[in-house]
């Protein structure tokens, strides 16, 4: 359930109508405050000819205005002169039964209102039903399925209507608000109308939504993507209900940014940028645990098409902005891009970050890495173009995680690398043991302290996971009672040693190298055969092979030339 609804055409046709419009203004000032008061020239006023209505106009009850009135205001606000069909009357009628206010009926009919027959409006309407069996259909038994992973938002906030409504109500592209939520003691909750008070919504003490609202249409903006008026927060009427969404709504908070402009507030949401995240801090703030350059979730909301929130106009503090957020741009599409080290260099990207819970960083390294049924993507394109889901009983490819804040960060991990296709890196390339029973790759401790990565080959062939058993194998060159000497004592590196063999009744004698300094004992062992690294040297795993069972030991580095030597066999085992 993705973005092809969304079409230029539409756009046109709205512009069309928006130009017969009178103009609006709306303001954020509260009494006895004055313009100057509000930092951000942005957020002070909007005055435009688009149909936006006021807050005051947004949370007027259906039922003070009737039926009649309904429609009268309906049809100033967007320009339209339609007659009140049996059709609309029942409708509108509902709004008022419903208790909704202006805003929230507002919203849910502004975009089919100039599209769609009113006689028969109704069968254009939003159909909250069939919006929640696509998307409880893409969570099985604990992963995302690949119609999953590429859906698009749960919910966006409508700007003009000043409300939170469904994305098969808006079925236009959002821009993503991104920002690092401040110190709780600097935040407040606020209940509000927009998200309909269905949770209180986190912000800074000294923000506001109408001016985050004001300024995101002044830059441009008719839907957006705000987590905490989008993504359900703690503390709502339905809190049972936030466990079950954030299953598969925070795996996925990246696609609400992958294909509309993104907006990044940098000292707190709806803030001015500043020398400082909060009053308490100093210059050099965007370095510490709070700044957004600093935060897990953000390197999901870093896009190409990007701009300064809470802009005042200090081209200095821009400007170190500007730099910092190419260097992060540049290391996150250095990741989606799936240069060499893939998955150590999305490690890497999660591992200097701060995050509430630890779990948080296995859950963001989920949208980058990729998985076996399709390759993971940072563009524009990645939520899908599907509106329907998988059809009733066909098959889908699981392969992404859903999310469990109580889930521990290893559990994580361990269904991580369930779906995840970089498996042969973590076998190839990190030199330790992992803990029994998976020896082959690392822990999640293991891999956040994963500092170094010496470029090698992996291995064309995929480390494989068998569902039924819950076992992983490796069907590929092994070469058997090979016997290793030199790797005992920790000296530069790299390191340096000798693998002997023997075939066809005679020794052959191999330089071995190793950029680690893990210990390997002398004595005999089973090698695996990766692939070819740089000067002809091929990466091996060195371990003990019992009944077909593989225990890893380390890696290290061998003259490509065994690889031909025909002593090598290729063989399935269980690792």
């Amino acid at each position: 359930m993705g973005y092809e609804k969304y079409s230029p055409k539409d756009q046109e046709t709205y512009l069309q109508y928006y130009s017969n419009l009178p103009d609006v203004t709306i303001t954020a000032l509260e009494e006895g405050s004055s313009i100057q008061d509000i930092k951000v020239p942005s957020q002070r006023v909007y005055k435009g000819r688009k149909p936006v209505i006021e807050s005051s106009l947004a949370d007027t009850p259906c039922a003070e205005l009737g039926v009649n009135r309904l429609l009268e205001t309906l049809n100033s606000t967007l320009g339209t002169k339609y007659d009140l069909t049996p059709s609309l009357s029942s409708l509108l009628e509902a709004y008022i039964s419903d208790k909704y206010d202006f805003g929230t009926a507002y919203g849910h009919l502004r975009s089919i209102w100039f599209d769609c027959d009113l006689s028969e409006v109704q069968k254009s309407l939003y159909n909250e039903a069939t919006d929640l069996k696509i998307r409880d259909n893409v969570v099985v038994d604990g992963q995302i399925t690949e119609d999953g992973q590429n859906m698009a938002p749960r919910r966006v906030w409508d700007l003009f209507s000043n409300r939170v409504v469904p994305w098969l109500v808006a079925l236009h592209i959002p821009w993503g608000i991104s920002h690092a939520w401040m110190e709780e003691g600097l935040r407040e909750n606020v209940v509000t109308p927009i998200n309909g008070r269905q949770w209180p919504v986190p912000i800074p003490k000294d923000a506001s939504l109408d001016s985050i609202r004001i300024e995101m249409l002044n830059l441009g903006a008719e839907y957006a993507w705000l987590d905490v008026l989008c993504l359900r927060q703690k503390g709502g009427l339905d809190e049972d209900l936030r466990a079950e969404e954030w299953k598969l709504d925070v795996p996925t908070i990246g696609n609400a940014y992958a294909a509309g402009k993104v907006v990044c507030y940098f000292s707190g949401l709806g803030r001015p940028l500043k020398q400082g995240c909060d009053d308490s801090l100093e210059e050099g703030h965007f370095d510490s645990n709070r700044s957004w350059f600093k935060r897990t979730w953000t390197l999901q909301e870093t896009s190409d098409d990007w701009m300064i929130g809470g802009d005042t106009g200090d081209k200095i503090v821009n400007g170190e902005v500007r730099e910092r957020f190419k260097s992060q741009l540049s290391s996150v599409e250095k990741v989606t891009a799936g240069e060499y080290a893939y998955l150590f260099d999305s490690l890497s990207l999660v591992r200097d970050r701060a995050a509430e819970n630890e779990v948080d960083r296995v859950a963001a390294l989920a949208y980058f890495l990729p998985c076996y049924t399709i390759p993971a993507a940072h563009d524009g394109t990645r939520p899908s173009t599907s509106v329907t889901g998988s059809p009733p009983g066909e098959p889908t490819s699981v392969h992404m995680p859903a999310y469990s804040e109580k889930e521990s960060p290893d559990d994580a991990w361990t269904a991580l690398v369930k779906a995840i296709a970089h498996r042969s890196e973590m076998l190839f390339l990190y030199h330790e043991p992992g803990p029994e029973p998976h020896a082959w790759r690392p822990s999640w401790d293991q891999a956040m302290n994963w500092k170094e990565c010496v470029p090698a080959g992996t291995s064309r062939t995929p480390v494989e996971h068998n569902v039924e058993t819950d076992t992983y194998s490796y069907d590929g060159l092994r070469i058997d009672s090979v016997h290793i000497d030199g790797l005992v004592t920790p000296t530069a590196i790299p390191r340096k040693g000798h693998l002997i063999v023997r075939w066809l009744g005679e020794e052959h004698q191999y330089e071995i190298s190793a950029n680690h300094q893990q210990v390997i004992p002398d004595g005999i062992y089973s090698l695996l055969i990766g692939g070819c690294t740089r000067a002809y040297r091929v990466s091996c795993v060195v371990g003990k092979l019992s009944d077909q069972t593989f225990t890893k030991i380390s890696v290290i580095e061998v003259d490509s030339a065994i690889e031909k030597s025909g002593v090598a066999i290729k063989s399935r085992i269980v690792l």
